[in-house]
């Protein structure tokens, strides 16, 4: 922060918000939003109340880029503007919000908690919900759930199976800074339990996958044999699991360009759209119908390419996409320099700096097989986790915050 104003009741109300509403918006998207939204509004009079003077967050210049792309590329679709995914793009807002508000390592920790804590509310009803789900289905359309697995496959989530694994990660790095600082470490080991059983039961292979290459990148650098082994003889439980054995075994159909699905869209519909519309479609006028006019074979309840640059790329076209990849670039090397910076502060920061590193390159790497850019909750987490605790050149690689240096 550059200057100092007087501390108001605004700020630490605001940053309380930006908790509550990290952690509400694993499990009900309209609480987080309310929460982010009454935040946003605090956080507003507290920089025209107390005119702090904040440096602008670094990244929030790539976010603009992109929105104002995104934007311009409804000029000529005016009668067509989805105002519903348009609305979207303000939950942003936890870029900045974070970056003013998650200033030191103090508050990055508490950040991390609420996500957990957030995350465990979403196993304990996904583990209720979607059994339950499931048997409903089962008894109310028996010719459109074959079996109570292919049921099971139905209500499980995609959202909240990569909310499950961030949380993984998140939890992960508590009890690691928790035996860092010699405390207990019981309430990360009960919160891992809830939410390894809750992502096993959520049937999800893309965020199975980004998990296990997560957990390898964890287990090489930071966690011990006993850790290890806990999470392998998971592993092998989760893969004695015959839901779990039927959905990898399904991956097959996935890669075939003629069963309407992944393949399909990538190979046949989006370079059909790509070549036809160079500048974009517009952000989020991407519909099942065009998907169809080009592959009538694919599912009907389908609007998305399950890839975040193809989807980025056939609405906002080439200058779009551009302006993701700057932005996303420059948030793995503003990641890494927080993991430098964190390394000479303590065991704690350095953790808690990897964790975000480690989020980051989850939700990047989902974003292969799915179009987590464009959903709501992610939006959101993924602002926070670009936000949170910013790295500026005039601080040194290190932001300050009101509660030291982080």
């Amino acid at each position: 922060m550059k200057g100092a104003g007087r501390t108001t009741w605004a700020e630490p109300w605001a940053y309380r918000l930006l908790l509550a509403a990290l952690g509400a918006v694993t499990f009900s998207i309209a609480l987080g939003q309310a929460l982010l939204a009454a935040s946003t509004v605090l956080l507003v009079i507290w920089l025209a109340v107390d005119k702090p003077q904040p440096s602008p967050p670094p990244l929030l210049a790539a976010a603009l880029l992109f929105i104002a792309i995104a934007l311009l590329t409804l000029g000529a679709n005016a009668a067509q503007v989805p105002w519903n995914r348009i609305g979207k793009l303000f939950w942003f807002v936890t870029l900045p919000a974070a970056a003013l508000l998650v200033r030191d390592v103090p508050r990055l920790i508490s950040l991390l908690w609420a996500f957990a804590l957030g995350c465990g509310v979403l196993a304990v009803k996904t583990l209720v919900g979607i059994p339950w789900g499931a048997w409903k289905l089962l008894q109310a359309h028996p010719d459109y759930a074959q079996n109570f697995l292919h049921a099971l496959t139905l209500k499980g989530s995609m959202p909240d199976g990569q909310l499950l694994m961030l949380g993984l990660v998140a939890t992960l790095g508590l009890l690691l800074i928790r035996r860092a600082e010699h405390r207990p470490l019981n309430g990360p080991v009960i919160l891992l339990a809830l939410q390894t059983a809750a992502f096993i039961l959520n049937l999800k292979r893309g965020s199975w996958m980004v998990a296990g290459l997560l957990l390898v990148i964890l287990i090489l650098t930071k966690l011990t044999w006993k850790h290890t082994l806990f999470l392998l003889l998971a592993a092998v439980a989760a893969l004695c699991l015959p839901p779990v054995q039927t959905r990898l075994l399904d991956v097959e159909r996935d890669f075939d360009p003629a069963a309407g699905g992944r393949m399909t869209m990538w190979t046949r519909v989006a370079p059909a759209l790509i070549l036809q519309h160079p500048f974009g479609l517009g952000y989020g006028l991407l519909t099942n119908d065009r998907m169809r006019a080009v592959a009538p074979e694919i599912e009907r309840d389908r609007n998305l390419l399950h890839n975040n640059m193809l989807q980025v790329l056939v609405e906002t076209g080439w200058p779009g996409l551009a302006a993701y990849l700057l932005w996303m670039a420059w948030a793995l090397v503003a990641a890494a320099q927080r993991l430098r910076a964190a390394r000479a502060l303590s065991e704690p920061a350095a953790l808690a700096a990897l964790v975000l590193l480690l989020m980051l390159l989850g939700l990047l790497c989902n974003g292969v097989v799915e179009y987590n850019f464009g959903t709501s909750r992610l939006m959101i987490v993924l602002g926070a986790i670009l936000g949170a605790w910013s790295v500026r050149p005039q601080d040194g690689g290190v932001g300050v915050g009101t509660e030291g240096a982080a």
